[in-house]
């Protein structure tokens, strides 16, 4: 994932927890990633490691999710976009004071992600380390749909794809991964994945936690990974990265 502070068009930068229960997402993801927060709002939350934001949390009264926010440049150019290439917004474009401004677009798979047109914060700044975002990818029943689509609205290049999965590129680089649902069959959407220095040490954390572990931990190409759902239902993976500085014991 591109490093903070050089978010290209269309590349994951933010995720955004919704969950029913704050102060219980809250304990979780503490306890799991050492995370702490600064109240943004009566019902929200940013998420820091180390002193560096790394996500946000909102309160809602439906069932918990994590959001993947894309980068866009022109928040007003891409929603109307996203209604060209068939998708909709759910949510018009809203400032996030003294950050940027925001949107909640949903894609003809049904899949809901964010927009994010940065000010003062351009998205996550920290990623790749244990306990930061470090990748993302939109998983439906048709990938070649979701091809058409990101590449309407965000100008996504593909490498040619396997078995169904396809490396999207912006600017030349990785940028986000688009493939089948896993399981098949399954709900599609965008998966977050967060950094960890040791997966099984984690999946152990996650299930004392309240959590469940739905698939791993196991090997993979680009590090041990396992797909986990918090105390609350919300889904995310874990996959093994270099430790940082100080880094957390997630």
């Amino acid at each position: 994932m591109p490093k903070a502070g050089r978010y290209h068009e269309g590349v994951p930068c933010w995720s955004v927890l919704t969950t029913p229960d704050l102060p219980r997402a809250r304990r979780f993801y503490g306890a799991l990633f050492g995370w702490e927060f600064v109240p943004t709002g009566p019902a929200e939350a940013v998420a820091t490691l180390r002193g560096a934001q790394v996500a946000a949390l909102d309160a809602a009264p439906r069932p918990a999710a994590w959001t993947t926010c894309l980068a866009c440049r022109d928040l007003a150019r891409t929603a109307a976009a996203v209604r060209a290439a068939g998708g909709r917004i759910a949510r018009e474009p809203y400032e996030v004071p003294d950050q940027g401004w925001a949107a909640l677009a949903v894609d003809p798979l049904g899949v809901t992600f964010g927009l994010w047109q940065g000010d003062a914060v351009d998205g996550a700044g920290l990623v790749d380390e244990p306990g930061a975002l470090t990748w993302n990818e939109h998983r439906s029943p048709d990938p070649d749909a979701a091809r058409a689509f990101y590449r309407l609205v965000l100008g996504y290049g593909y490498d040619r794809p396997e078995a169904g999965h396809t490396l999207a590129r912006v600017a030349g680089l990785p940028a986000c991964g688009i493939g089948p649902t896993d399981p098949p069959g399954g709900a599609p959407g965008w998966v977050t994945h967060f950094g960890t220095a040791d997966t099984d040490h984690a999946t152990t954390a996650v299930r004392a936690l309240g959590g469940t572990v739905r698939r791993g931990p196991g090997p993979t190409p680009f590090g041990r990974s396992a797909l986990v759902r918090d105390d609350a239902g919300a889904q995310f993976v874990l996959i093994a990265v270099p430790p940082g500085p100080s880094a957390a014991a997630a």
